[in-house]
Formats: structure tokens, sequence, C-alpha cells
């Protein structure tokens, strides 16, 4: 825990990071080397951001790797919680990792700081959730998206977009302006 310079009433909370020893090892021992990352606002009394790392174990059931409160979500306490991350991990070749996330804010530069050679995906649900909200409603062009997520060669996921290009013209213009390697 960092304490920030205070003066004899104040004492000011900036962050805290909890890494169980439990979680840590058994996603270790037992989960494949993906990491889901999000964040939250903390309502209340006491104001801030949760930042929490999950991963996937053989149950396809949430476990929970690591998790820290913020004073906000930014870069700098993204990089600061991905190297405790990283080092409870031991994450040393960083192209055998991968990591998913919403694009929270300042995260997208904290990787290229932190953890460069990871492989960052997006969350294709946050992104349906913006694709709908910008008018791409629909059971047709919500499958065709999530059939070229879902794609496992070019050739499917060609042929998926394909479709969505077919149902609607502006909405495979949406997509393409998003990296297809996310």
């Amino acid at each position: 825990m960092k304490v920030l310079p205070y003066d004899d009433a104040h004492v000011i909370f900036q962050r805290i990071y909890i890494c169980l020893g439990a979680c840590k090892n058994g996603f270790k021992n037992g989960c494949r080397q993906l990491v889901g990352l999000d964040g939250c606002h903390l309502k209340g009394v006491f104001k801030g951001q949760l930042l929490s790392a999950v991963g996937m174990d053989a149950n396809n059931q949430t476990w929970v790797i690591a998790y820290a409160i913020v004073e906000l979500e930014n870069k700098d306490s993204w990089v600061w919680f991905l190297e405790l991350l990283a080092a409870d991990l031991g994450i040393v070749n960083q192209r055998a990792w991968t990591f998913i996330s919403d694009k929270q804010k300042g995260l997208i530069p904290a990787f290229e700081k932190g953890l460069p050679n990871c492989n960052h995906r997006f969350c294709v649900r946050h992104l349906y959730t913006n694709y709908k909200a910008d008018g791409f409603k629909g059971k047709r062009l919500k499958d065709a998206l999530w059939n070229a997520a879902k794609a496992t060669t070019i050739a499917d996921f060609r042929e998926s977009m394909a479709e969505v290009n077919r149902l609607n013209k502006k909405a495979y213009k949406w997509l393409e302006k998003r990296p297809t390697l996310h």
C-alpha cells in the first residue's frame, strides 16, 4: 500500500493489490494462460475503482486470480496492476499469454508499456453492446457478428464477415474499423 504525503489530520489511501496464494497457485497449475481483465466503479462512501484479473478453470468456471482497489482507472493504475500480476504469475514468455478486456481506460497504453508482447484481445460481448447501440440490431446481425468472432480459420471469418456485409453494409464498415487481430 502506498500512502501519499499527509498532514496531521489526513491519511489518504491510494491503492491495494490482492493476490491470494491459493488462487494464484491454482491458476498457474490448472488453468490456461488466458486472463480476463476488467474494472468497475466503487460506489458508496469510499470511491475508487476495482480492477480484476480472472481466468477460466477446466470446468469453464471463473477463477479469480487477483484484484486491486485503485484511486482512478488510468494508464498508471493499470501499469501498476499488470506489473504486480505479471510478477505473481511469473510471466516470462509474454507471447504465450492472452489477455481479454473491454478496452478499459488506460489499459491499451498500459499493455504497450508493461506487457507489450502478450496477445491482447477485446471482449466480443462488449463489442456487441456498442454494435447494437450504434443501431445494428436483430438476431441475424447478432449471429453473423458472433460467427465472425468464433471463426477458427481465415476462410470462415471472411465468410461470416461477408454475411454481415450482405445483411447491412454500414454494420460491415463499422466492424471493418476494428482490428481483426483483436
